[in-house]
Parts: C-alpha cells; sequence; structure tokens
C-alpha cells in the first residue's frame, strides 16, 4: 500500500521555523495548551498584540514544529495539557535556541525576561527518536510526550523525574560556507559511493530533501544525480552543486528564508524566494502542508481498508448467492413431481401403492416448494447487499475525482462512509462513546454546486448525506436526480429556491452520470423524479429511497468533470 509522502522537517526548515518565532513571540507570557491528539500538542503565547499558537508534534512519521491559525478548543483534558497549563502558568517565554545543526528546539521560560531560567521545553525533532520534555531548573524531567524505557533504547533512557541528557552528537563535519570547493569535493568522494549517501556520510545537517534541492532545479533532474557515483559526476555538475551548497549555508548565516512549493521538493525554504513568497509566513504556510498531507494520508489510509474489506464483503456475498441459486436449479423439480402426482391420481383406477406413491410425490414437492421461496428470499437478500455494496464502492471511488474539494470536508465524509460500512455492511461494534458523540455533530458538509441559473445543486458522498439533502430537507418542488438502476450520489437541485431553466436540468442529470458507478459511459441513463415522490425504504441503507413515476434523461459525465473542476 503506497503512503503520501510527507517531506519531513529537515534541520534547514527547523531553522527557519526558530528564526521566525523568534521574531513573533519572544518574548510573550504562555497562556494555554491543547493537545489534539496522543502525539500532539498546541500552546498558546500572549504578545503585546495577539494570542499566537504554535503546534509541536513528535509524531514519527511528521515530527514538526509550525505556527498556525487560533485552533478550536479541543483535549484541554489531557493529562500533558494539563501538566504544561499548570507548570507553566504565569511564566513568559524569554528565549528560543537551537544550536548548530542539531534537531534540538529549546523554549526558556522565567518569571519575566532577564531573570532566572526556571523552566525549559525541549523538542526534539529526530525522526521516530522525536519526542517532548519539559525541564525544571535543575534539569530534571518533570513531564514528557513519551516515556523512554530501558527496552526501548539502552543509549538513553528516560522518564520523569530523570535528569536529561542531550541525544549523542551528530556525526560528520560541520558545514562551513568558507570551505574551498576542492577541499568539499574532496571530502564528499573520500568514499565511493553514490552522491546522496557520500553527502549524508560526510556533513551533518544533510536531508533527502536538502540533498534533492541542492542537485537539481527538478526533481527528475535531481534524482538522477543524487544516484550517481560520486566518481562519475562531471565537473561542471559538481560546480553547480557547490553553487547551491554556499547559497544555503549563507541562506542559513544570514537567517535568509524564504518558502516557495516549486522545485524538487514539496517545499523549499531557502534560496531566492518565488513570487508572492517573500512575506509569507513560513510557519503558517508549512501547518497548512502538513495538516493537508496529514489529512491526505489518513483518507488514503481509510480508504485502502474499505476497500478490502467492501471487497472481501462482496466476495462473501457472491459466493453465498452462487449456493443458493445452485440449490434454486435442484429443486426446481417440484413442478415436475406435482405433475407426476396428478397423473397417478387421474388414473381409472389406481392402485393403493399408486396413491401412496403419489401422496408422497405431493408432500416432496410441497416441501421443495416452501423451500424455493425461502431460497428466493435469500437470494433477494444477497442480490440487495451486494447491491449496497457496490454502492459503498462508488462513493468510494469518487473521493479520487474531488481534486478541489476540501480535504477536511472529504476526510468527515469518507469516516461517515466507513461508520456506514461497519454499520450495515461489514457488521462491528462500534464505539459506542464514539457513536454517540458523533450524532450530536452534524454532518459532514454537503457538496454543493451553483448551476447556471444560480440555484444550489447538491450533492451526496455517503449514504447519510443522500438521505439527508433527498428525504430530510428535500422541499416540495425540489428535483431529485440519480443514474438508473446503477450505484451512485443523489443529486438534488434546489428548484423549491427559483425558477429553472433546461441547462440546471442538465448540469444536474450530468453531475448524477458523474457520481456514479457508470461515469465511465458516454451516456448515462439519468432518472428525474420530483422529490415529493420519493419514499424511503424501510429496513434497508440510509438513504435507500423508491420513486412513483420520473423522467429518464441522459447524463454525460465527462461534461460534468469539466464543469466540476472549473467551477
Amino acid at each position: 500500500m503506497n503512503k503520501v509522502p510527507i517531506q519531513i522537517m529537515d534541520l534547514t526548515t527547523l531553522k527557519a521555523v526558530v528564526f521566525e518565532l523568534r521574531q513573533d513571540i519572544v518574548p510573550s507570557r504562555f497562556e494555554n495548551a491543547q493537545q489534539i491528539d496522543s502525539h500532539t500538542i498546541q500552546l498558546g503565547f500572549r504578545t503585546l498584540d495577539k494570542l499566537a499558537w504554535i503546534e509541536i508534534s513528535w509524531f514519527a512519521e511528521s515530527p514538526r514544529i509550525v505556527s498556525i491559525a487560533p485552533p478550536k478548543r479541543y483535549g484541554q483534558k489531557s493529562t500533558l495539557a494539563q501538566q504544561l497549563k499548570y507548570l507553566l502558568v504565569n511564566l513568559a517565554l524569554v528565549e528560543i535556541t537551537q544550536n548548530g545543526f542539531e534537531r534540538i528546539v529549546r523554549f526558556k521560560f522565567s518569571s519575566r525576561p532577564g531573570k532566572e531560567i526556571e523552566k525549559e521545553l525541549i523538542v526534539e525533532l529526530m525522526g521516530k527518536h522525536s519526542n517532548i520534555l519539559l525541564l525544571d531548573k535543575e534539569g530534571k524531567v518533570i513531564t514528557l510526550g513519551k516515556q523512554i524505557k530501558d527496552s526501548q533504547s539502552r543509549l538513553r533512557p528516560i522518564g520523569t523525574g530523570d535528569i536529561y541528557t542531550s541525544p549523542p552528537p551528530l556525526k560528520g563535519l560541520v558545514p562551513r560556507s568558507s570551505e574551498s570547493f576542492n577541499s568539499w569535493k574532496d571530502n564528499i568522494c573520500l568514499v565511493p559511493s553514490t552522491f546522496k549517501n557520500s553527502l549524508k556520510d560526510t556533513y551533518q545537517g544533510i536531508s533527502p530533501a536538502l540533498t534533492l534541492q541542492i542537485a537539481g532545479n527538478n526533481y527528475n533532474e535531481a534524482i538522477n544525480i543524487i544516484n550517481q557515483s560520486v566518481t562519475s559526476i562531471e565537473l561542471q555538475t559538481w560546480e553547480t552543486i557547490y553553487k547551491k551548497w554556499k547559497e544555503w549555508l549563507l541562506g542559513i548565516e544570514n537567517n535568509n528564508y524564504t518558502i516557495n512549493f516549486q522545485g524538487p521538493t514539496d517545499f523549499v525554504v531557502w534560496g531566492e524566494p518565488k513570487s508572492n513568497s517573500k512575506n509569507t509566513k513560513i510557519g503558517l504556510r508549512l501547518s497548512i502542508y502538513y495538516s493537508n498531507k496529514i489529512i491526505q494520508r489518513k483518507m488514503h489510509s481509510i480508504r485502502e481498508k474499505l476497500k478490502q474489506d467492501l471487497a472481501n464483503s462482496k466476495d462473501q456475498e457472491t459466493k453465498k448467492l452462487n449456493v443458493q441459486e445452485l440449490l434454486i436449479n435442484n429443486i426446481s423439480e417440484y413442478i415436475t413431481m406435482q405433475n407426476k402426482a396428478k397423473k397417478l391420481l387421474t388414473l381409472e383406477s389406481p392402485t393403493k401403492k399408486q396413491i401412496i406413491e403419489s401422496q408422497g410425490l405431493f408432500r416432496e414437492a410441497k416441501r421443495k416448494k416452501r423451500s424455493r421461496e425461502s431460497i428466493l428470499n435469500r437470494i433477494d437478500f444477497h442480490k440487495k447487499k451486494i447491491s449496497a455494496i457496490q454502492c459503498c464502492e462508488s462513493f468510494l471511488d469518487s473521493f479520487l475525482y474531488e481534486e478541489n474539494e476540501d480535504n477536511k470536508n472529504k476526510l468527515d465524509s469518507i469516516i461517515e462512509l466507513k461508520e456506514e460500512v461497519e454499520e450495515y455492511i461489514c457488521i462491528k461494534k462500534n464505539n459506542s462513546k464514539l457513536k454517540s458523540s458523533r450524532k450530536k455533530e452534524h454532518s459532514s458538509t454537503i457538496k454543493e454546486i451553483q448551476s447556471p441559473s444560480g440555484l444550489k445543486i447538491q450533492i451526496g458522498s455517503n449514504n447519510r448525506q443522500n438521505e439527508l439533502i433527498s428525504l430530510r430537507k428535500g422541499k416540495k418542488g425540489d428535483l431529485w436526480f440519480h443514474a438508473q438502476e446503477t450505484p451512485g450520489s443523489h443529486v438534488v437541485l434546489k428548484s423549491s429556491n427559483g425558477l429553472f431553466d433546461e441547462k440546471d436540468i442538465q448540469l444536474a442529470a450530468d453531475l448524477a452520470s458523474f457520481f456514479s458507478r457508470a461515469r465511465a459511459n458516454k451516456l448515462v441513463p439519468i432518472i428525474m423524479v420530483p422529490i415529493e415522490n420519493l419514499q424511503r425504504i424501510s429496513g434497508a441503507l440510509p438513504g435507500t429511497v423508491s420513486h412513483r413515476g420520473g423522467k429518464v434523461l441522459w447524463g454525460k459525465a465527462e461534461r460534468a468533470e469539466k464543469y466540476f473542476h472549473h467551477k
């Protein structure tokens, strides 16, 4: 399973953010703390003109320190958040330090600027070894993000009450802008290996992202160079890389940082600023980047798991359906048995043996007939279950096509779909506390598009949303659209809010075809029904409806896709 790649906050990015934080929140007074998950804390600092927030995460796959917009209240009752609020109350943040090429940041607190340091919050951003620790004035650990036991690290186990010890010193040479080209090149070429390995093993502070950034201006060019042996790289290429190397080091020495999202990696925080990026807050832009990437990764993980669960369920239901269909074929002979029994009884003088035989045939035919009805009911059940699975698969596929949709809304919708699948298809015992809390919350944001006449067109992203827009919030005068005899989203044209024309009708039909399992077809038959003619089917999945009457239109998914992505 391919994960969504996340660019790690390397040393250069950390230096850029720390430099920015020094300008923004030093000095300031600590005001609040909240923990949003098991490995992420948010801290609020009161400056002269605002309440500024930062987010610190020691999650192995994306450890980071970033500035964030004022967050929603969340997780303030967590133990770590409560400890930080209690221990840092009324203290001022007077200094933020980060030395050399270490990925360790120290937030120093005292009663006021110029006074003795009373507490230190240490953030170590070192991949799976990342952590956050609060120390007292003697350097003892008061609280921390995660305890490190002896079994986890022989080198540096650490827990509350321990004296803090720094991680082992970095290996390799300290990069210096004053180093000559020949000395730099000779150091890297001491061991004949690929450029990426030699650079990483020779100098401190080198990340995979930085290696790509100094090697080339685009990914393909850079990846080709860093995978070459140092013995085969041409002199001109070495000189170009050295020029970038010097530019990187001078940027760090002069605290000349900027952020842009063009280049060989997802983002670059050094070098010449691109248009509209010079005055951009690096920490805020990074917080948006990491938030989106983490949400994308969650969506990818949920989607892949759902895809597998639905495929397994469909396979099981198909096997059960095949068994029942085989049974129905084997008992279809009951009519032949009835006819044979009647033939025996209609003889002129049936013998006692023939009468007994005919009675036995009638009994067996009756039993088989009853079995047939039961089996037909089971066949109908399995077919409906397979149809429901295909409907969920259609919703799941539609997430791939919603490039312009807000990631948070997409995540909410896919979580709702996951809950529906667990409740109605892959029956699981859901956490009752989670279930009850989600019932109190509103459903995820409904996808809406404006029609050519300015009316709303609503599109369901899961079964709950289908029910919401069609049955619960649909009004008399609205028009309902759905791909005919194929799984897909409900589409509702809010024609109760104003006049509509043929363009609105056609767009709604096109959208119903685009958000259906038949989207690959050139033309898709779409049923259009006044919403008051819909009726919920009892006992079925949410949003499962029957309808009276209706008109069949033709929808074109390709046309909807262009409108949907350029709205």
